[in-house]
């Protein structure tokens, strides 16, 4: 949900702490106005499911503009908040549509069950589609074969189950997500949309660059120069857009933790940490496992994976787990012959080889999370998928 506040001051306290405890999931929009006009066709109010009003001057509220506003958008709610006697303007907020007048003094107690009313009218007018997941992949070693790993998982999930994909490459200063499973160099990037405050899906959607039928990627600005300045709050405000217009967002991130890849891990519904079994990559796991201790992250959030399985020189699963008192949540075998090809020619690995063991072990991933395993039927279509593509 797109929450858009007007204030003709800096908001109130109790109003951004309970925007921040109970809308971290939706893109919200504070925009200090001076005067008590209300300009419907700006951007950030025009595209607002949640439009608030802060007035200080009753008296000299925009009525008009304000009914405007509600009649081109039915499906949104408008909240006035005002100080002083209510039951005056009361009748003429009715009339213009605004759906709930606050005193100030009330907005603690009586905002948070405002906003969770304007979630279930919206949800009931756009047809209630669901949340996609956020997925973030981090490499426990610089080598890991992180980027590698999300992009082919991506088009997997994408490609062989028909869900709606993004692949955001986060790696601002050296991404190299995209030449992976694609050839098209268009020159779109993530840079074209972060710092916009009217984000929505579709514009979001133009700046990608399409990878397969259901499989987009975000790329990373194309030089440094770009991803300065980029904020947490911008990246934020990515995740939620596309999570609203995709089925799955994966996120690649760098081996760096800043505060950019640490609001993508706040954001995220699991966190994948990618790790080669030997010993340098296990003491790097232990510092990232420190990390993730010290954000409080539940245990359930973070499932290791371990990649490039059966080389000669690799440790024993049953001594890595021992040491980080951890299972591990996918092991995916070493394919070096297909997966050195597939990075040669730019293309999923999937396409390259659909039935080798690597290609095997991520359908199955895939198959997790999309929840093949309880029902059945993702699996059986993945199979067949794979059997068709061996008859091209």
């Amino acid at each position: 949900m797109k929450i858009t506040v007007l204030s003709g001051t800096s908001s109130s306290q109790d109003l951004k702490s309970i925007l921040q405890e109970r809308c971290r999931s939706d893109q919200l929009v504070l925009l200090e106005q001076s005067g008590n006009k209300l300009n419907v066709d700006a951007p950030e109010v025009s595209s607002a499911d949640l439009l608030i009003i802060e007035c200080q001057d009753i008296e000299h509220l925009d009525w008009s503009a304000t009914e405007i506003f509600n009649l081109r958008h039915p499906q949104s709610t408008t909240v006035l908040i005002c100080r002083g006697d209510l039951e005056r303007v009361l009748v003429q907020a009715m009339r213009v549509g605004v759906r709930d007048v606050l005193n100030a003094s009330e907005v603690r107690e009586r905002l948070p069950e405002v906003i969770d009313r304007a979630r279930v009218r919206l949800a009931a007018t756009t047809g209630n589609r669901s949340v996609g997941k956020i997925l973030t992949f981090i490499p426990c070693k610089g080598g890991s074969g992180t980027s590698f790993i999300a992009s082919n998982l991506a088009y997997v999930l994408g490609e062989v189950h028909q869900k709606r994909v993004l692949l955001v490459d986060l790696d601002l200063q050296f991404g190299d997500a995209s030449f992976y499973i694609t050839e098209n160099d268009d020159g779109r990037s993530l840079g074209d949309v972060v710092r916009k405050t009217d984000l929505d899906g579709q514009m979001l959607e133009s700046a990608c660059v399409p990878v397969g039928k259901n499989t987009w990627l975000l790329r990373a600005p194309h030089n440094p120069e770009q991803s300065v300045g980029i904020t947490p709050d911008q990246v934020d405000n990515i995740l939620t857009v596309a999570s609203r217009r995709f089925d799955f967002v994966c996120v690649d991130l760098e081996r760096t933790l800043d505060p950019l890849s640490l609001r993508a891990m706040d954001r995220s519904d699991v966190i994948f940490p990618i790790m080669q079994t030997v010993l340098p990559y296990v003491r790097g796991t232990q510092r990232l496992q420190r990390t993730f201790r010290a954000l409080h992250y539940p245990e359930t959030k973070i499932r290791l994976v371990a990649n490039r399985q059966g080389k000669a020189d690799d440790l024993s699963i049953s001594k890595i787990e021992d040491a980080l008192q951890t299972k591990f949540y996918m092991q995916l075998p070493n394919d070096f012959p297909n997966a050195n090809a597939s990075i040669n020619a730019g293309k999923p690995l999937y396409e390259i080889s659909p039935a080798g063991v690597l290609t095997t072990a991520l359908i199955r991933w895939a198959d997790q999370l999309v929840g093949a395993s309880k029902s059945g039927q993702a699996s059986t279509g993945s199979l067949w998928q794979r059997f068709s593509s061996l008859l091209k």
